[in-house]
């Protein structure tokens, strides 16, 4: 049982358009289906339905809400098949997308104000926000700044970050290619 003999193949594993049904096929070479899994990383997370075809295939088609850069998972008990993971570029209009980001609440002193050598953090709230997947943050400043991420148990979200030089940061939260709203956030370390 090899994930290397499964198919994959289709236009919906390259590019897709936001509010619109992507397609795209797998053969899995007479393995069981049962361990073939999809998952799909970018700024919103579609469901996967499947249609089986004559001969073994299956055609797979989701819907991507919002535009951006998008990877596509599949895998067959845990291994990669051949290109997996799929780099998909979805197109369409980014307001609907920006509305849904500007929901999103961040709060905490360490949006303003942070100390070298610790980790600082602060809360980030996106559960109303109607955006999910592509959260991406990184600080430009005076020096190195690890950025990180802690999931809580109610859905929000904490993000770290570890600066090693005082002075002033810009902090960038983004989902997708969109900032939440207010940032950049300018950052003092001290």
């Amino acid at each position: 049982m090899s994930a290397s003999v499964i198919k994959a193949w289709g236009d919906g594993l390259a590019f897709g358009t936001a509010g619109a049904p992507s397609k795209f096929q797998i053969n899995p070479s007479g393995l069981d289906l049962t361990g073939i899994t999809f998952a799909i990383e970018g700024p919103s997370q579609p469901q996967f339905q499947f249609v089986h075809l004559p001969g073994g295939v299956v055609e797979v088609t989701y819907t991507p809400q919002y535009p951006g850069n998008y990877r596509i998972h599949v895998k067959f008990f845990g291994r990669d098949v051949p290109g997996s993971p799929f780099a998909l570029n979805v197109v369409g209009d980014t307001t609907q997308h920006s509305t849904a980001v500007m929901g999103v609440i961040v709060s905490g002193p360490a949006l303003t104000q942070g100390r070298t050598f610790v980790t600082n953090q602060f809360l980030l709230d996106a559960r109303n926000a109607g955006v999910s997947g592509g959260l991406n943050a990184f600080m430009e400043g005076p020096g190195r700044a690890e950025v990180g991420f802690k999931e809580n148990l109610d859905g929000t979200i904490h993000v770290q970050y570890k600066p090693y030089n005082p002075g002033l940061y810009k902090l960038h939260i983004k989902f997708g290619e969109t900032h939440v709203q207010g940032s950049p956030f300018a950052v003092n370390v001290g």
